[in-house]
């Protein structure tokens, strides 16, 4: 349960510097707050997934960070950038297949007993 703690403030890390930066992109002025915060969040992205990756391979990480962040960043995309237009049916299905194949990982006897 720990290992998941980690994963999930890694993929919040990472969903965060997404939309940081994509924020910071559609500003007119580059050189403003949001620049210093992409550089600031920036690093933490690797260094959470660096944590994650020790404690549970770089496989497994990749995978399951990977995906929750493309589903995540998608959410955001969604629900706080209002870019609901942008998205096709095709793709909703691809959205849930991630979702299925991260819950198949996670919940997969060598993630939740092999680990901890």
């Amino acid at each position: 349960m720990k290992n998941l703690l980690y994963i999930l403030i890694a993929v919040v890390v990472a969903v965060s510097a997404n939309s940081i930066s994509a924020i910071w992109a559609k500003q007119d002025s580059k050189f403003s707050i949001w620049l210093w915060a992409v550089i600031l969040v920036s690093p933490l992205v690797f260094i959470t997934y660096g944590l994650v990756t020790s404690r549970i391979g770089m496989a497994l990480a990749s995978s399951v960070i990977d995906s929750l962040m493309i589903v995540g960043s998608i959410a955001v995309g969604l629900f706080l950038f209002g870019e609901t237009n942008k998205i096709l049916g095709l793709q909703y299905l691809g959205m849930g297949l991630a979702v299925l194949g991260v819950l198949l990982i996670i919940f997969s006897p060598y993630f939740t007993n092999g680990l901890r």
